[in-house]
């Protein structure tokens, strides 16, 4: 099909007169990109949806999410896909439109070249008198089977009568002959004139022969049926479908600028939720904020695998912990995703029960606010509209205490249960060999049992901790337990209180940590409710997300810090992660960000002491070939350097000063060439070097 005319674009894509009438509206750069950037991209649904939007602030955002929606690697701070697009946009406009009055995108190869990227192989037929002026362009990709493509086929262009613009060729509509000048038809049977065609293009070009029946390859010698094959109207469709394949437009149905706590397809799929965070030191000192989020479990996706019979969802968390005087600066800002089955006998069991999500994250002392985004997604196929999409938030200010320079309490955490676990450290509310499943909604029935955890900094002998419940109204007490001996070794407290025969109310939990004479050194408090039912629904299933791999010695200090990194503190990230490394001289992390910091102390012998054990383990890591061959370079050293950097730039694409650091190297060692070369690749990534230009000068006059 010829797109002649935006008019025919428009009617193609399936525009109304009322849409053609918004789009008079748009401003400028909007109304360019709807029309002349994206119309081959963009679904009739988001189309719509774009021009419903008022604000330019809402079409900006909706712009960004309809690339972030595409975008192939969301991990990167590149949109490959986006790239691409204005990469092949680009070039159509600038080269596909030269024979005609219209602009290159608008043209049947500019419109192909968008949509499939430009071909394997191309080959023309200009100066073949029996021939009108042809393209044959060649697709042999076999990633484009994921578009449902086959992995090799053609198309066809050709300048009608021999000029003009080039349009798409039809088997069906143009016909073998339509291709050859001077061609007479001299047969009253249609078929026989077509094989003759087909005849005559052969002798020619096979494959032309073959693209003048069908563009694809896969449909066997259709010649012999003497009838051009219809399977290239299949294959134009798919073509043209191709960009609209897996795409999940329920971001455009339910797009909500305000929002832009999740991703766009996650809008309008909000759950209610209950959550709590509690920061309380772990055993190694450090402190750790363990947080719960708890949620219907009427409101989980599953979906069945009919292969292994069971259910299955998929969770992403996202959790953020960010500086509250100064909220753009992130200490924390992680993801995981984690999955989870389920046999189908136990189904009905989960869904009478509530969900509950737990994790923990060891953090830095500070005040902080807390996000966590819990998203909760399964599909029972490859396309996106077969996915059932849902997300909770829980926000939370923090406070996490400096190393304790006095006698003090964690926060309180109520719970409705615990069961004894293997001795673990630092896991989300596991606490020595204890395992509590906190109470995020604090409301128990009088029939359950109410547990309560506090653990104990700066702990000396005789201590003890206090536990009572008081009416929060007016703080009569109601409850009262023995004090419990606290000890360095292990500071953690819990006491349960039996509920039965309190009556339904509002109540506070109350810690007191008592000094060897009895006196209050610090106090904290919950507040809870009792409620008048018989029971309350408690979580029949967990899921799990931890930060850091406690277990592993040094892994906390690693991770904190990191942290201590990204709030500026150089110098409390360097103890903690020689801290670390003297825990576990095995561990990578504190090695490369110990030696980063060395390079930038320019202290290169610290480097290569700190990498050279991780490269004899591991030689093919990118950062510690770039890191280990600078060092070198800085050492004077320029053949190891050279041999390391070359390494490194045959695994990924370089940055400028790392090819200038390498060419440094082999001008040292006298390799002319092989410096100016690099340099000239330096310059193609970033001209503006003025130095190094000078310098490419310099060497372009040095005889090789």
């Amino acid at each position: 099909m010829s797109l002649a005319t935006p008019a025919l674009l428009l009617t193609v894509l399936g525009v109304s007169s009322v849409q053609e009438e918004l789009v008079e509206k748009l401003p400028a750069p909007h109304r360019k990109w709807l029309e002349e950037e994206v119309p081959y991209i963009i679904t009739g649904v988001e189309r719509e949806r774009f021009l419903s939007l008022e604000r330019v602030e809402e079409r900006d955002a909706f712009i960004e999410a309809f690339w972030r929606k595409r975008d192939e690697n969301p991990a990167t701070e590149e949109n490959e896909y986006r790239e691409e697009h204005y990469k092949r946009l680009a070039y159509a406009n600038e080269f596909l439109g030269r024979d005609t009055f219209r602009p290159g995108w608008m043209t049947d190869r500019g419109r192909y070249h968008i949509l499939l990227g430009p071909p394997s192989e191309q080959q023309d037929y200009v100066s073949q008198d029996a021939v009108y002026p042809s393209e044959l362009w060649f697709y042999n990709k076999p990633e484009l089977k994921r578009y449902g493509l086959p992995p090799f086929f053609y198309l066809l262009f050709f300048s009608r009568h021999g000029g003009g613009e080039k349009k798409l060729y039809s088997p069906l509509g143009d016909g073998p002959q339509a291709l050859l000048t001077g061609y007479q038809t001299s047969s009253m049977d249609f078929r026989s004139d077509i094989e003759r065609a087909y005849n005559k293009l052969f002798e020619i070009s096979p494959e032309l022969a073959q693209a003048s029946i069908s563009f694809r390859t896969d449909e066997g010698d259709i010649v012999q049926f003497q009838s051009p094959s219809f399977g290239t109207i299949s294959l134009l469709d798919t073509i043209v479908a191709a960009p609209f394949r897996g795409v999940d437009t329920s971001y455009a149905e339910n797009f909500d600028v305000e929002k832009g706590l999740v991703e766009s397809d996650y809008l309008f799929s909000y759950v209610p939720s209950s959550g709590a965070a509690h920061v309380v030191p772990g055993a190694s000192g450090h402190s750790f904020v363990h947080w719960t989020i708890e949620i219907d479990s009427k409101h989980l996706a599953l979906v069945k695998d009919e292969d292994r019979g069971i259910l299955a969802t998929t969770f992403l968390v996202s959790a953020q912990v960010s500086q509250r005087s100064e909220p753009h600066l992130t200490v924390v800002d992680s993801r995981k995703e984690s999955f989870m089955n389920f046999q189908e006998s136990e189904v009905q069991a989960v869904l009478r029960s509530p969900f509950a999500y737990n994790g923990t994250i060891p953090v830095v002392p500070g005040s902080y606010d807390l996000r966590v985004v819990l998203r909760n997604r399964a599909c029972s196929g490859r396309e996106a509209s077969s996915c059932r999409k849902s997300y909770t938030l829980f926000d939370a200010p923090i406070e996490v205490p400096a190393a304790a320079d006095k006698s003090r309490l964690s926060d309180v955490v109520v719970a409705y249960g615990s069961e004894e676990r293997l001795a673990r450290t630092d896991r989300a509310y596991e606490f020595e060999s204890r395992q509590l499943f906190p109470n995020p909604t604090r409301i128990f029935a009088s029939s359950e049992p109410l547990l309560a955890l506090v653990r104990a900094m700066g702990v000396a002998p005789g201590m003890s901790v206090d536990f009572r419940i008081v009416h929060r109204e007016d703080g009569s007490p109601v409850s009262q337990a023995r004090p419990i001996p606290v000890e360095p070794s292990s500071a953690s407290a819990i006491q349960e209180f039996a509920l039965d025969g309190v009556a339904p109310g509002y109540y506070r939990l109350e810690a007191k940590l008592l000094g060897p004479d009895g006196a209050a050194l610090d106090e904290r408090a919950s507040n809870f409710d009792i409620t008048p039912r018989n029971a309350v629904p408690r979580p029949g299933i967990r899921g799990y997300w931890a930060e850091a791999a406690a277990d592993v010695p040094g892994m906390v200090e690693a991770a904190l810090a990191s942290q201590h990194l990204n709030l500026g503190e150089r110098e409390q990230a360097r103890a903690l992660f020689e801290d670390a490394l003297e825990k576990n001289p095995r561990l990578g992390v504190p090695r490369e960000a110990l030696a980063y910091l060395a390079i930038e102390d320019g202290n290169v012998e610290r480097v290569i002491e700190l990498l050279e054990p991780v490269y004899a383990q591991v030689q093919n890591r990118f950062e510690i070939l770039a890191l280990l061959g600078e060092a070198y370079v800085k050492k004077k050293d320029y053949a190891r350097g050279a041999e390391l950097l070359e390494k490194a730039i045959a695994l990924r694409r370089p940055e400028p000063p790392l090819l200038n650091l390498l060419a440094v190297s082999h001008y040292q060692m006298g390799n002319r060439d092989r410096a100016r070369e690099l340099l000239s690749r330096s310059l193609a990534e970033n001209p503006d070097q003025p130095s190094i230009r000078e310098l490419v000068e310099q060497l372009e006059k040095e005889p090789s």
